[in-house]
């Protein structure tokens, strides 16, 4: 029973020493076709027809110890896309960089958050109704009501969370457009979303 856990033990061993040397081959190959390419930042498009083209030129062999089917490209690529990264780290950590830094770029481009300047109002205070949210509402100058909503903490809320504010105060509200869809009508209705409150 030992002998043959043993062996078991020793043939699992030997075929993950021929994945990771194949893994290398093929990353050798693929930090080759990058380097070829000339270009100083590659895109994950280029990296994936380097690693395609490199797998073509592995031998039969070799691709059914990494478990790639060329007919069934899509389901294996991406398990030996991470596995050619991890050595492509190791073997071409210029290239692997810049490959990285496209990416990082790219997220940081998608994270970005777009900067909202938010309009202010000044009035007297009015209202807070309860709801599906708190709806504020101020009366300005020119005896015209104005509603804010109140969805998320804003500098200021503790003025109305603890009762500072009362009908006829002097407020000024900040706010940035905001549109929601109203289930009611069935359209997106443009609401002034709270931003900041101050007591005048």
């Amino acid at each position: 029973m030992k002998k043959l856990l043993l062996l078991l033990l020793c043939t699992v061993a030997m075929t993950a020493q021929k994945k990771e040397a194949v893994y290398k081959k093929l990353a050798a190959l693929t930090c080759e076709c990058a380097t070829n390419k000339g270009t100083e930042k590659l895109t994950e498009t280029d990296l994936g027809l380097c690693i395609f083209e490199s797998l073509g030129m592995l031998d039969e062999k070799d691709r059914k110890v990494i478990g790639y089917n060329p007919d069934k490209k899509s389901t294996s690529l991406e398990r030996i896309a991470e596995n050619v990264g991890v050595e492509m780290a190791l073997l071409c950590p210029k290239v692997f960089s810049n490959i990285l830094d496209e990416v990082a770029d790219e997220y940081a481009a998608e994270d970005e958050v777009v900067e909202v300047i938010a309009s202010s109002h000044k009035g007297s205070f009015e209202s807070m109704i309860s709801a599906e949210f708190n709806t504020i509402t101020i009366t300005d100058e020119s005896n015209t009501k104005r509603e804010f909503i109140w969805l998320f903490s804003f500098e200021g809320d503790s003025l109305f969370i603890k009762d500072k504010i009362v009908k006829g105060d002097k407020v000024e509200i900040f706010y940035t457009e905001q549109q929601f869809f109203d289930p009611k009508t069935k359209t997106y209705k443009i609401y002034n979303e709270i931003t900041e409150v101050k007591l005048l």
